[in-house]
């Protein structure tokens, strides 16, 4: 990430899209890795826990709630699958998060 915020004002198309391609694949790995291993920490918690677990007044279903929602926020599929196309065909990731990359009208 740093990379590639140093690589916006370096002047150098190529190696700024070079950095954001790295920064791209690097995190999209990261939110495959991490939501993975949230939900099964909450999971995991649940099961031991047991039915004291859903209490109403400790809320504790919030945090399997809000790792479930970060992780459907950016499907993990849509994410492995951009990872492995770049490794396998080198193909470039969708740079989604863009402004003003989107096809449709406003």
């Amino acid at each position: 990430m740093q990379r590639a915020y140093v690589a916006r004002f370096g002047n150098n198309p190529q190696q700024e899209k070079d950095a954001n391609i790295a920064a791209e694949i690097e995190t999209a790995k990261a939110q495959v890795i991490v939501s993975e291993l949230v939900l099964r920490a909450a999971t995991e918690l649940f099961n031991a826990l047991g039915a004291s677990g859903v209490s109403v007044n400790k809320a504790l279903d919030r945090h399997w709630r809000n790792a479930r929602t970060a992780a459907s926020h950016n499907p993990l599929i849509y994410k492995a699958r951009i990872v492995g196309d770049w490794r396998i065909n080198g193909t470039e990731p969708p740079f989604v998060w863009q402004i003003g990359s989107g096809t449709g009208k406003a």
